[in-house]
């Protein structure tokens, strides 16, 4: 029996649920139920509920709009407060939309759905509570990533400015995490990996931000560069910000999580930059260790799950919350099959793998971790039953979950 054959498949969560990457939160747990945000086959804006003792699911639509699988929206569920579903139309002339729950992480029924203005098209929605105020980023307009804050849950904002704006004519990405002192938050910046426009921004970068006094540092020198709430240094251009990984000419990178453990890590995947193959991919890791950024290359893709080749639409990379350095979750695929993992690097620095779940030739793909983590469910994935080789609408997934061998918890 190998290694592998040990695992049952993974464990079939909801069906009907898909999200992209680039939102948060996503995957709350509170007691013993666990809080997502997702969207279905239709377009739903789906909050939903999963019960882990019985199993059982709640799930309420939010909104409807087309099937476009990057208008997966975030949930903010902490105890004692009210639900916020935060949600975008991809890339459309719209505010950024969001609904209040009437009671205290209830989905039974939800306030009339208000919207928030950014001065341009919204995608992609992060949240983070610190101390009762919100703090929500969303990407506007492709190549900046607005900020407006909150501090009576969600009944007011502070006038949207603009955090960063890069000089590109390509989609910018940003990952981000709350560590645990409920204030700092680590930041992860790069571009879109195509290659068929003029100006693309293809290295990695980073910042932290000090939510409560609006701090922009870089994590290295603890420079300032910027501050969030006063404006000053505003918008931020990766010119100023760290950088992590300048990426060799011949390829391409893109930006999936940033760690909230006590060692900053960004996860991303390169491949040589070729806009119509997805050739030679691989996930790779850059932690910062003694005042430097080191990257560790962690396990081939495999092949990508479907639409643009040059998107990097394969497995992914999600870190566990708050946990040591050097552990991840990936899905990949390798000779025909797909894999859900736990990885760990060693004391010798060799990364290595504990498969999560048995290997199949259903594709698995795009993990996130559950905060915190749950006995039987510490990370979900999504298992496609469909998408689309041309286009990411039309796509229906279900999300499966799995434990960590006891041996692995972190």
């Amino acid at each position: 029996m190998t290694e592998a054959t040990k695992f049952h498949p993974p464990l079939r969560l909801i069906d009907d649920m898909a999200w992209c990457w680039w939102t948060r939160p996503r995957a709350t747990r509170i007691g013993n139920d666990i809080y997502f945000a997702a969207l279905d086959q239709e377009g739903g804006m789906i909050a939903a509920r999963y019960d882990l003792d019985s199993g059982q699911v709640q799930r309420s639509r939010l909104a409807q709009f087309e099937d476009d699988d990057h208008n997966n929206p975030a949930l903010l569920a902490v105890a004692g407060k009210p639900l916020v579903c935060f949600y975008s139309r991809h890339d459309a002339e719209e505010g950024l939309r969001y609904r209040i729950s009437t009671a205290p992480l209830s989905l039974d029924d939800w306030l009339p759905e208000q919207r928030l203005t950014f001065n341009g098209s919204t995608t992609y929605a992060q949240v983070h509570d610190v101390g009762g105020t919100l703090h929500l980023f969303t990407r506007v307009n492709e190549t900046r990533w607005g900020w407006c804050m909150s501090s009576d849950w969600a009944q007011s904002w502070t006038t949207p400015r603009d955090f960063l704006s890069f000089d590109t004519d390509q989609q910018v990405y940003m990952a981000t995490a709350l560590l645990s002192d409920g204030r700092t938050m680590r930041v992860g910046v790069s571009g879109h990996p195509k290659e068929y426009e003029k100006k693309p921004v293809h290295d990695v970068f980073a910042c932290l931000v000090d939510l409560e006094t609006g701090a922009v540092t870089l994590p290295a020198n603890g420079r300032q560069i910027g501050n969030l709430k006063t404006g000053a240094g505003l918008p931020l251009d990766y010119t100023v910000l760290e950088l992590v990984q300048q990426t060799r000419a011949d390829r391409t990178v893109n930006l999936f999580d940033v760690s909230s453990g006590p060692v900053f890590e960004i996860g991303y995947v390169s491949k040589i930059k070729d806009d119509m193959t997805t050739r030679d991919g691989w996930h790779h890791v850059a932690s910062l260790r003694d005042g430097r950024w080191v990257v560790d290359d962690i396990a081939p893709t495999g092949r990508k799950f479907g639409y643009i080749d040059a998107g990097l639409y394969v497995g992914s990379i999600a870190f566990p919350e708050r946990a040591a350095a050097g552990q991840l979750y990936l899905t990949r695929e390798a000779d025909g099959l797909w894999h859900f993992e736990y990885w760990q690097r060693g004391d010798d620095g060799i990364w290595r793998a504990t498969p999560l779940a048995a290997p199949g030739t259903q594709r698995l793909t795009r993990p996130w971790a559950v905060s915190p983590p749950a006995d039987g469910i510490g990370v979900v994935a999504l298992a496609l039953e469909r998408y689309a080789d041309d286009s990411y609408y039309a796509s229906l997934s279900h999300l499966v979950g799995a434990a960590l061998p006891e041996a692995f918890k972190p």
